[in-house]
């Protein structure tokens, strides 16, 4: 791999990293109270699907024009890419746990705090994980088309300099990056998480009686 490709690598993944710790944070904190509320719920569902169906890349030129070719553009993109996907799946994923289970702790003596870190987080677990597995894939998407139309640096650059002077082998060897890199990311991040978590737990194995009933 040539330094040129290892630098717009090494940028790609920086932004993607940073934009997608944003999107997951704000994503999980906004579905979490939601989540709690059912009116909260009803109330934002037209939201959630209204901005869920409109493409990723489809905010670029705005992100362009607000923000220029910096990291902040990149860093909206990513965030717009992963945020809906991971605020409705924690929705979805704290909806879904039983209230019996919060009232037993209550009946045990715990407190709401209590509840929200034994009760809700591992039940609503299985589906943030979904959320930020689709969400991942969605941002890289995203990323890369964003550095197509207009970023310095960056693989999707590295494509689109490639294509400008058909050079198919960059360009092949930038698509083959793009997609190893996909692929170890989602392994790294949420598979590792998933493992020490939900698998661990069993949650997963409840989550998955409970679709098929």
């Amino acid at each position: 791999m040539s330094g040129r490709l290892l630098d717009d690598t090494r940028i790609s993944i920086i932004r993607l990293l940073l934009g997608a710790v944003v999107g997951i944070v704000s994503g999980i904190a906004l579905g979490f109270l939601v989540g709690l509320s059912r009116t909260a719920r009803i109330a934002v569902e037209p939201l959630i699907n209204a901005f869920s169906g409109i493409a990723g890349i489809a905010w670029i030129p705005l992100a362009l024009a607000w923000f220029g070719t910096g990291l902040a553009m990149s860093t909206f993109v990513i965030w717009n890419g992963m945020f809906f996907v991971v605020f409705a799946n924690t929705i979805l994923g704290v909806s879904r746990v039983p209230p019996t289970y919060a009232q037993a702790i209550f009946t045990l003596g715990g407190d709401r705090r209590e509840v929200l870190r034994s009760v809700i987080l591992p039940g609503a677990l299985p589906d943030i994980l979904t959320g930020v597995r689709v969400g991942l894939a969605f941002a890289w998407r995203s990323l890369i088309a964003a550095e197509l139309m207009g970023s310095p640096m960056g693989l999707g650059q590295w494509v689109n300099e490639a294509a400008t002077y058909q050079r198919t082998d960059r360009i092949l060897a930038g698509c083959l990056t793009i997609a190893v890199l996909g692929v170890l990311l989602e392994a790294l991040m949420v598979s590792w998480i998933a493992r020490r978590t939900v698998v661990r737990w069993g949650t997963v194995a409840v989550a998955e009686e409970r679709k098929a009933r």
